[in-house]
Order: structure tokens, then C-alpha cells, then sequence
């Protein structure tokens, strides 16, 4: 075997990123290992901001180093091409698989998840965009920690419907609500959603959200959403086997717009006027939302689609031991 300089510089300044911006373990792997550099390991903090602890969720690492890699580039990313040999290991890897490309020059690092949607098959092998907005430094901490958790989109998308079986059970049997406060986060452009599920009803919302989290038949969500987004969308994340209502119309944005400047307006102070007018123009319901209090409460009524009825019936089938322990394949 030839030892590579670049490489081993690759490896260890990546190595460096990870321990020192990101605050997450690396571990390396065996140089003559096929196809993958090192194993990374999220940590969080501990409760006296101390010490950061291992989570066990792991991404595989695969690093290249040199001016090789970054010849075949745009202005928004780089090309890396591959081949398929090892496109099949990482894809069928038991943790996902990133692909980083290391600057020494620049001491920059990019980076990119590999999976069937990134990857695009050639010929004779593969090719994959990384992004060059994709910088490996803390700010990808939210990012990669999404991909440590969940391989692809399936298996998150099966995870949200799994840890909401309990509530799809409920609001089978009983009436629930969906309990909203948006709450404006200072000199940012994001907002930070309180969302409470129970079948009490409560005509002081904000006490509900804060005082009933650990009552029966309650179950509470929570997510930082930016002025641009959809709110609609991202209840919708959350709860895609409810249909969702506001004052008995289908919920969306723009009836939630609506519903925000009927109440403002409804003070009658007409220095609000020109402001709401403009809020509406700019489709800013989250900033309409926090344009009185800087926070905002309100109430939806929820209901079990066809998604929640089929999902119990998969999620029990799920749930049983199986009979058949060892598939043989002949």
C-alpha cells in the first residue's frame, strides 16, 4: 500500500474540524478500511455546561484531500465523482455516509450526505454535487445531527408517525385540540412553535401550553420555524395524519393571516391599519402574529385522517414479535 501525505492530512484536519468546531468525537479508521475514513460521534451538553456527552449516533465519514477534487466546480458547489463499488457500500451502510472534500489551502472542508437523492449514476460510476454553502464548521452542527439520527427521509418521516402513535390513538377515540403559540425570537428572523395536543378545552391558551404538558391525552411538539416558511407546512410535518381546522375552516397560512388581522384591526386603533395592510402584502403572518405582544396564542381543532387509520394497522403489524427469525436466501 502507497501512504498517501494528502490524504493523512485530509484525515486529521478533518479530524480537527470536528473535534474543535463541532465538538463531536472522531474516530478514525484503519487506513487499509474500504471506503470510509472515520466514524463521527454527535455529543450534546451536559446540564452543567461542562461536558459534552456521546449520543451513539454515528455518521460515517469518507474524506478527500487535494487539488484534484475541487478542478470540476460551478459557483455553488463542487463535482466528486466515485465508484460504484463503493457508492453500493455507502449506500448500504448501517449509518449513513457523508463524503467530505478538504481545502488545505483554505483549511475549508465541504461536505455532503450520500443517498439516492445526491447521487447521480454515470457510465462507469458515479457523481455527487457538494454544495459549497455545505462548509463543515459549527454551523453545520443542526444539519449533520439530522442526518445522524435518520438515514434518509423514510425512516424520519416513519419515526414522526411512530412517536405520535399514542396521540393518533387518541384523537381515535376522543376530540383533541392543537394549542399554537408563536413566539417572536429577538433580532432573528426565526420563531420559536409551542404546539400542545390534548382533548382539554381552555379558553386561556397560553396557561394550557405551559401548565398541561405532562396531563393525560397531551402531547406537546416544538420547532423553530423562519418568517419565510409555511407554517401550515410545518404543523403538517408534525402531524401529517391530522386534518387541522381554524374556526371550523381548513387551516392554512393565508386563513391564518386572515384570522390575525381581524383581531388586530378589531382593536379599532387605526395606526394599526397601514401596518397590518402591509404585513398581508408581504404574506409575514408570523410577524402579524408577534406584531402586538411579540407572542401569540390561538387554538385548532384536529382530526384523524386515512393516513392515522392506516398507520395503527401497519404500526401494530410493526409492533409484533416475529415468528420467523432468519430468513435463508437460496
Amino acid at each position: 500500500m502507497i501512504y498517501n501525505t494528502e490524504d493523512r492530512i485530509g484525515v486529521y484536519s478533518v479530524a480537527k474540524i470536528f473535534t474543535e468546531n463541532l465538538g463531536w468525537i472522531f474516530r478514525e479508521q484503519p487506513v487499509s478500511d474500504f471506503g470510509i475514513d472515520g466514524f463521527v460521534e454527535v455529543t450534546t451538553i451536559s446540564l452543567d455546561l461542562k461536558n459534552k456527552i456521546p449520543t451513539g449516533r454515528l455518521i460515517g465519514v469518507q474524506i478527500k484531500s487535494g487539488k484534484s477534487f475541487f478542478k470540476e466546480n460551478n459557483d455553488d458547489h463542487f463535482i466528486f465523482r466515485g465508484k460504484k463499488k463503493h457508492l453500493s457500500y455507502w449506500l448500504n451502510h448501517s449509518i449513513p455516509v457523508i463524503i467530505v472534500l478538504y481545502d488545505k489551502e483554505t483549511n475549508y472542508a465541504y461536505w455532503e450526505n450520500v443517498n439516492e437523492s445526491t447521487v447521480s449514476l454515470t457510465n462507469k460510476s458515479f457523481k455527487i454535487k457538494i454544495p459549497k454553502k455545505n462548509l463543515l464548521e459549527h454551523t453545520s452542527r443542526e444539519a449533520l445531527n439530522g442526518i445522524a439520527v435518520f438515514k434518509d427521509k423514510y425512516q424520519y418521516k416513519l419515526w414522526l408517525l411512530q412517536v405520535s402513535a399514542e396521540a393518533i390513538e387518541s384523537a381515535m377515540r376522543v376530540k383533541l385540540f392543537a394549542y399554537v403559540e408563536i413566539d417572536g425570537i429577538p433580532n432573528s428572523d426565526d420563531y420559536y412553535i409551542s404546539l400542545v395536543l390534548t382533548d382539554e378545552e381552555n379558553r386561556n391558551y397560553a396557561e394550557l401550553i405551559y401548565n398541561s404538558p405532562d396531563t393525560p391525552n397531551t402531547y406537546s411538539y416544538h420547532f423553530l420555524i423562519s418568517n419565510e416558511k409555511s407554517l401550515k407546512a410545518a404543523i403538517a410535518d408534525f402531524l401529517p395524519w391530522a386534518d387541522i381546522f381554524l374556526d371550523g375552516v381548513a387551516f392554512t397560512d393565508e386563513v391564518l393571516t386572515e384570522y390575525l388581522a381581524n383581531i388586530i384591526l378589531g382593536i379599532g386603533n387605526e395606526d394599526f391599519q397601514n401596518d397590518v395592510e402591509d404585513l398581508i402584502r408581504e404574506n409575514s403572518f408570523l410577524k402579524l402574529a408577534c406584531y402586538l405582544t411579540g407572542s401569540f396564542t390561538f387554538r385548532l381543532d384536529i382530526k384523524a385522517n386515512e393516513l392515522a387509520k392506516a398507520f395503527l394497522v401497519i404500526n401494530n403489524f410493526l409492533s409484533k414479535e416475529p415468528i420467523v427469525k432468519q430468513r435463508v436466501f437460496l
